[in-house]
């Protein structure tokens, strides 16, 4: 007999949680808004922008040209416009939608199931500690991973009108596999165990998701890097990022399970 990944009783654990978040109204703003506003609305304006904008208007494009690989110099005022949105600040964007939407979504099934008073009848059913934080991890990683392939998918859609419009290649490359496949996952379980280990010392949802926007911090950090010259986020620097923050992952998942205890949940 094939032995199922997740048991019935972890199941509707996941379509409960899924249900909660998105009756939510701060968390459903946040799914929509957020990844709309970063991988749609930005990248199109600025597609806009370079497409009616005269070149000489565009300013800084000389000092975005020194900063890239040698193969993309040779690239006019207008491409490389498209080029810093498809590689400089795409990859910011896109890389704070898992993050933003696992911790909001984690904020309100953890620390939400306290302020609904509906915890203590969680932790009566029949189901072990353990398969209740994987069942409440599960759903905030499905809404998450949902949430960044929906973003992905319309992003690329404003990138291939982007490389229409100004002759340029499709915007894929190695650091975007790295990005999408690696880094992104990594980064919405980092986001979804941080949350489980402030959930105990937030008093509300809306606490939780205040004290977490400092995560966001390092991403723009990080990517702004770039701009000083320091260095170029090629694949190789993305995948060494993934390594961090999945042995970061694997430290909180062993402190959170266990942290994830009665006492801990119940205490306002």
């Amino acid at each position: 007999m094939k032995k199922q990944l997740f048991t019935p009783q972890e199941k509707a654990i996941v379509r409960k949680d899924l249900q909660n978040i998105w009756r939510t109204k701060m968390i459903r703003l946040t799914v929509i808004l957020v990844p709309t506003l970063l991988c749609f609305v930005l990248p199109a304006f600025y597609l806009v922008l370079a497409w009616i904008a005269p070149p000489e208007q565009l300013n800084g494009t000389d000092e975005i040209a020194a900063l890239l690989p040698a193969v993309e110099q040779g690239l006019n005022v207008k491409q490389l416009m498209v080029y810093m949105i498809a590689q400089l600040l795409g990859p910011m964007f896109f890389l704070m939608i898992p993050l933003m939407v696992s911790t909001a979504s984690a904020a309100c099934s953890f620390v939400g199931e306290r302020e609904n008073s509906t915890m203590e009848t969680l932790l009566l059913a029949p189901v072990s500690l353990e398969r209740i934080f994987r069942a409440k991890v599960a759903a905030c990683a499905l809404l998450s991973l949902i949430t960044e392939a929906v973003s992905f998918v319309a992003f690329s859609l404003v990138m291939i009108a982007g490389s229409l419009l100004f002759s340029m290649p499709f915007y894929l490359n190695g650091s975007w596999a790295v990005l999408v496949l690696l880094l992104s996952p990594a980064v919405t379980l980092f986001g979804i165990t941080f949350m489980v280990l402030i959930s105990g010392r937030s008093k509300s949802s809306m606490e939780a998701m205040q004290t977490s926007g400092y995560l966001v911090l390092p991403i723009v950090l990080l990517f702004m890097g770039q701009f000083t010259g320091l260095f170029i986020l090629g694949p190789l620097l993305l995948f060494v990022a993934f390594l961090l923050v999945a042995i970061a992952d694997g430290i909180l998942i062993f402190v959170a399970s266990r942290s994830f205890t009665p006492e801990k949940l119940l205490r306002v």
